[in-house]
């Protein structure tokens, strides 16, 4: 696979963003050295073999062949060099200063960036709405005028934040009056629902469906050609800002209210290059897919396959994933005609539908699993959601752009300790290829500011840094700190220096068979044309 120029140039900007954080971690080796009073013989970018090398004020300044981190090379560091200026000349606190110095340099820089960031961008809004996706005729929530697309905002007078806050709501409430305030648009309205006692199966207590959705804006990123939308008028970098009336305050709300007009001819509000532009679009149906065909089911004797698109059941045509199942719950027990289109062709076929079991899904009894296409699928459009941004105060950006940072450290943490517990996915390491190739989709693909997008990839590898060069492995840092630990430990009776050297140079060897492991999975990964998030 070859890269748009834009996407290369776009995945040359980590060369800069690992120069300059390399760079950061190792001035904290090299000032935490001098502020202890141990002599820096060497600040090297890159592993040797040397490529290039100056020397200035005593110290060796080199550029080296092998492109992974860099060095700080100080006197007496794998030896037994007592004399003035020597690493081995100094108490443990010491060591240990100058051997976390360069990841502390790392979250100082992490830090750094992200109050900048809370600063110009703000914080994300994090306001989460509970959508009504679909309501089923003749249950409670239609006779309380509840309708796809509204946001229920409290049950009973508590806040609904979220799918659990709403099931946990009405759980107990069956067979009772339940005051629900719901949103429709700018509007609140009062409603009476009913949940009841024993629905029919699939839907629910109030007959509802719902979708969680985060505040966030919808930009279209492509449109395929001699498509629906692109008969609309679409383009690539229009933002959605209505559909059929209805402002699109999160892009959950699209697929709810696209998803509820199949068939129909809505209005639909862009805004391009500031300006507001009037659309309108003819909603299509969603092909629904078979994704797996188990073997010996009632799937496979009709001679379905994986792939195929459900046209119809029993003479009713197949236009969303609700439809889809409904038909199958109505043909339990029964045998019914079924017609796929198979690579471009109509396949007939008879499907024999099990009775169902108690906890059973009509389409677990014919042994087979679907998916529905996405409404922007089927009009021929990609877009992506992107987060609202909240201003900050000024005597909050420092609070706020502490806890952006601290959010992001615990969540590295966390994943180490899941690598720890689960084991480790080698498909989870990335190199600087792989971390070309984030950035390079990360900017192609996202809505925010460039300069956003950087700044939180620095913050992101940065922590990343700091942290890995912390683990106590042989060759890195904390590998290095762990000898500080155990000569403490020990009553101030040190590993031989040798033996250490010995250990070190292992891991070092190990480490590079590490990098270039990676590195061939990123280039693989680039070739087969995958993207780099899963």
């Amino acid at each position: 696979m070859s890269l748009p120029s834009s996407g290369l140039s776009y995945g040359l900007l980590i060369i800069p963003i690992l120069a300059f954080l390399i760079i950061i971690h190792e001035l904290g080796h090299f000032w935490s050295a001098r502020s202890v009073g141990v002599t820096v013989e060497e600040f090297g970018i890159g592993i040797p073999p040397r490529a290039k090398g100056w020397r200035r004020k005593g110290v060796l300044w080199s550029l080296n062949w092998i492109p992974f981190g860099g060095f700080v090379r100080v006197k007496g560091e794998d030896g037994a060099d007592m004399s003035p200026g020597s690493m081995n000349t100094k108490g443990p606190l010491q060591r240990a200063f100058f051997l976390a110095a360069g990841s502390m340099m790392n979250f100082l820089a992490a830090i750094v960036l992200s109050i900048l960031v809370v600063a110009f961008q703000g914080t994300p809004d994090l306001t989460s709405n509970t959508y009504v996706a679909d309501v089923a005729a003749g249950s409670p929530a239609e006779t309380a005028g509840w309708t796809p697309g509204d946001a229920i905002v409290t049950v009973d007078g508590l806040t609904i934040d979220g799918r659990s806050d709403l099931q946990a709501a009405i759980s107990d409430k069956a067979g009772s009056a339940v005051a629900v305030t719901i949103r429709r648009g700018e509007q609140f309205i009062e409603t009476t629902v009913t949940p009841r006692q024993n629905p029919p199966e699939n839907q629910g207590a109030t007959g509802i469906s719902i979708l969680d959705g985060e505040r966030s804006s919808l930009r279209i990123t492509e449109v395929a050609a001699n498509s629906l939308a692109a008969g609309a008028g679409w383009r690539p970098g229009d933002e959605i800002v209505a559909i059929d009336g209805t402002r699109m305050e999160a892009g959950a709300l699209a697929a709810i209210i696209l998803s509820n007009n199949i068939g129909e001819t809505i209005p639909v509000t862009l805004e391009r290059d500031g300006q507001p532009v009037e659309t309108s679009l003819t909603v299509p149906p969603r092909d629904v897919l078979l994704t797996d065909v188990a073997n010996d089911s009632a799937a496979s004797d009709a001679l379905l396959y994986a792939g195929d698109q459900v046209v119809s059941i029993a003479g009713f045509p197949v236009v969303d994933a609700r439809g889809f199942l409904d038909a199958l719950d109505a043909a339990a027990g029964t045998t019914v005609p079924i017609e796929v289109l198979r690579d471009g062709r109509t396949i007939d076929a008879t499907l024999v539908v099990p009775p169902l079991e108690v906890d059973q899904t009509a389409l677990e009894a014919i042994g087979a699993n679907a998916r529905e296409e996405s409404p922007f699928d089927a009009i021929g459009a990609n877009g992506v959601y992107a987060r609202v941004y909240n201003d900050v105060s000024l005597g909050r950006i420092l609070p706020e752009g502490w806890n952006q940072f601290w959010t992001i450290i615990s969540g590295t943490f966390a994943g180490i300790r899941d690598m720890a517990t689960d084991g480790v996915d080698p498909n989870a390491f990335v190199g600087p290829v792989g971390m070309g190739q984030m950035t390079s989709e990360i900017l192609s693909q996202s809505v925010a500011p460039a300069w956003f997008n950087l700044a939180f990839i620095t913050i992101i590898i940065s922590v990343a840094l700091g942290v890995f060069n912390l683990l106590p492995l042989p060759a890195l840092d904390g590998g290095r700190l762990l000898f500080v630990l155990i000569e403490v430990l020990r009553g101030g009776r040190r590993v031989s220096p040798e033996k250490e050297g010995l250990f070190h140079l292992a891991g070092m060897a190990l480490l590079l068979l590490l990098m270039f492991y990676v590195a061939f999975g990123d280039v693989s990964r680039l070739i087969d044309g995958r993207s780099i998030f899963p």
